[in-house]
């Protein structure tokens, strides 16, 4: 537990220590006094660095949630990096996609040597047809986006089938782009809302061939800005799980998985939304409808050396690895070349990657760590609960959490701004004062 030096302010809880919850209660801290909860051994959610020991005193630190960012569309993540003068370097992004069964192989953002990465790939017509494809898609995408805000929509399914587009662009195209980002089954792919992936990817500079944005990592791993967050609060409890918020005309009394009670002004709950409904005692009917609507993905990690995931053809290799598997029994299996994203290659003597579903081709012995990630899966009935979002909440108690975006990084930053907002924090003046070094954790 970590103390303040002095009284300031109202006391506020935030549950939950992602991005969500960083940002809510760093923001919250320049004028409250704040507690924050964590059911886990550790802060930052994704935020998640594993420090290598390569021997010979040489060690390496590598993530393996959150790992990008970059300096367009993170405004919000970028404010809070600044004033927290958290280090960034230049980072890789391009993508492959690797079919088991077909042998192709291609990587994008790599120029021609990427999309033509071997000479047979030059003789492959439905490869070559999807090629001319990706162009037609931009352009019948952007002009979704342009109708109507209150025009019908249609699964991404749909637009396909209706513009006519191929079986093989959805299956070595689509699906992969897909799955990839969202860390989803690719068989859902083509039940994703269209015009809500493609305002996605139109904001990420994905709906042209050129004007992509800068992306960037923090150097030494996203611990760093975690700590440095950690660093400016009143109180943080680590391994200690909320069990239950009950709101009153006071504001809220919160138990923890020590039988532990607190009463506090107000507070930002800032984990899962099927998380949050289970600690409300009193939920309202709309806090019940919309927080049971949005579903998560569950997907296993793992940290290794194995190459053998990545494309055979090093010109197909990339940043973002996309195996689409021989059999329908696999989902999502992606892996992240952290060596190449994070700009490793001068301190490491060896690949090290993340697999995101790789349980059957990753070697076991090469397995440096294992982790469980859960993203949000979007369907027309949870980007209809999302657009509910707003409405929930009040002044004593507010919700946070990537699920009130895209479920990215800068999505959770800005819903912790403005839960932390709606319970009347201000993003003003400096917690340069309350920074404290060390910390005592119960």
């Amino acid at each position: 537990m970590r103390e303040s030096n002095g009284p300031r302010g109202r006391s506020v809880a935030v549950i939950g220590s992602g991005v969500a919850g960083l940002t809510a209660a760093y923001v919250l801290a320049k004028h409250d006094r704040v507690t924050l909860y964590e059911a886990d051994d550790r802060l930052g959610g994704h935020a998640r660095t594993h420090d290598i020991d390569l021997g010979s005193g040489r060690h390496v630190s590598v993530d393996t949630g959150f790992i990008v960012h970059n300096d367009r569309t993170y405004p919000t993540l970028l404010r809070l990096f600044e004033e927290l003068d958290v280090a960034t370097q230049d980072s890789d992004m391009s993508m492959s996609v690797r079919s088991s069964a077909s042998g192709l192989e291609y990587a994008g953002a790599k120029g021609l040597s990427g999309l033509f990465p071997t000479i047979g790939t030059v003789g492959r017509g439905r490869y070559l047809a999807m090629l001319a494809d990706v162009r037609r898609f931009h352009k019948h995408a952007r002009a979704a986006l342009a109708l109507p805000a209150d025009a019908e929509d249609e699964s991404l399914g749909e637009f396909l089938i209706r513009h006519r587009f191929s079986d093989f662009f959805l299956e070595h195209f689509m699906r992969p782009l897909v799955a990839a980002v969202w860390s989803c089954d690719p068989k859902i792919a083509p039940e994703y809302p269209a015009r809500y992936l493609f305002r996605f990817l139109e904001h990420h500079g994905m709906l042209t061939v050129f004007g992509s944005p800068r992306w960037r990592t923090v150097t030494g791993g996203s611990a760093r800005y975690v700590e440095k967050v950690a660093a400016t609060l009143d109180v943080v409890l680590m391994s200690t799980r909320v069990t239950r918020i009950v709101r009153s005309a006071n504001g809220v009394s919160i138990t923890d998985s020590n039988n532990a009670v607190r009463n506090f002004d107000a507070a930002v709950v800032a984990v899962h939304p099927r998380q949050a409904l289970d600690l409300l005692a009193q939920p309202t009917l709309l806090e019940s409808v919309v927080l049971a609507a949005m579903p998560y993905s569950v997907n296993r990690a793992q940290l290794h050396t194995d190459e053998s995931v990545l494309p055979r053809a090093a010109r197909a290799r990339a940043s973002w690895n996309y195996l689409i598997p021989s059999t329908d029994e696999d989902g999502v299996v992606v892996t992240y070349d952290l060596t190449r994203l994070m700009r490793l290659d001068s301190v490491a003597d060896r690949r090290f990657l993340v697999t995101l579903g790789g349980e059957r081709y990753v070697a076991p012995e090469s397995v440096i760590a294992e982790m469980t990630y859960e993203h949000p899966i979007y369907t027309p009935e949870s980007v209809a609960a999302q657009s509910r979002l707003p409405e929930l909440g009040s002044d004593v108690l507010a919700f946070a959490g990537a699920y009130h975006g895209w479920g990215f990084h800068e999505d959770g930053a800005v819903s912790g701004l403005r839960a932390a907002e709606r319970i009347g924090g201000s993003w003003t003046g400096s917690n340069a004062e309350h920074s404290r070094e060390g910390a005592v954790t119960t």
